[in-house]
């Protein structure tokens, strides 16, 4: 079967957080007997330009993405994903780029949330996604998806730096679990997307379907996607 194919690095966190995910949920997926039953899933974790704030830096990271993209189709992968949300802002440049479809984290999202029914969807993301509609073009109709204020919005940033630099304090998980907590009780959300996929490594595991980790979402999407393909 052809391999599942990952662009990460954008960081590194986060891409090795998407490759256990698509380990753990196999089972869910496929029969599962031994190491031979689980999809060939090839990693490429690219250096990049830190670009959660600066577009200069976007632009330099999409050249690199594209030139690395080619490496997906000598690997003989039959679907891919990027595992940064930001990155979707040049998603359509890639996809350009290989013949390997790539999976759009945000639509997946979208479909996601319509499958609920929510209403309300909070989203908190990089300066780039939120200034951005990368996420407001994927609403189903009849959702209204709320941003953060300024300082709320801050906070979180400060949150994900930390995590892109290695050096996390042990209280940002509280933290941020009390920022969630306060933008749902304030705008009285229906769910929450963690949309920068370092959020969900800060965040920690939990049994609250209404906190959306967008990194689960494209693992399902690209798993589904992979066991069509082998029927």
């Amino acid at each position: 079967m052809p391999a599942i194919g990952i662009i990460g690095g954008m960081g590194p966190q986060a891409s090795a957080l998407l490759l256990d995910l698509l380990v753990r949920k196999t089972p869910a997926h496929m029969p599962v007997k031994d190491d031979s039953d689980f999809p060939e899933i090839v990693l490429i974790s690219i250096p990049v330009p830190n670009f959660v704030e600066s577009k200069t830096n976007m632009e330099k990271a999409k050249r690199i993405v594209i030139d690395r993209t080619r490496l997906l189709e000598q690997a003989h992968c039959g679907v891919a994903g990027i595992a940064c949300n930001t990155a979707h802002l040049f998603l359509s440049d890639v996809q350009r780029a290989t013949t390997v479809p790539f999976l759009s984290m945000p639509k997946l999202v979208g479909e996601h949330i319509a499958e609920q029914g929510w209403r309300r969807v909070g989203l908190l993301a990089t300066p780039n996604t939120l200034g951005s509609r990368l996420y407001d073009d994927v609403m189903p109709g009849g959702v209204e998806l709320i941003r953060p204020p300024r300082d709320m919005a801050e906070s979180v940033e400060i949150l994900i730096l930390r995590m892109l630099s290695g050096e996390p304090l042990p209280s940002d998980r509280a933290t941020l679990r009390a920022i969630v907590r306060r933008f749902r009780a304030q705008h009285t959300l229906d769910a929450v997307i963690l949309g920068c996929t370092e959020l969900p490594l800060i965040f920690g595991e939990t049994d609250d379907s209404t906190i959306i980790n967008t990194l689960a979402i494209l693992a399902d999407g690209l798993l589904a996607h992979h066991t069509r393909e082998g029927v």
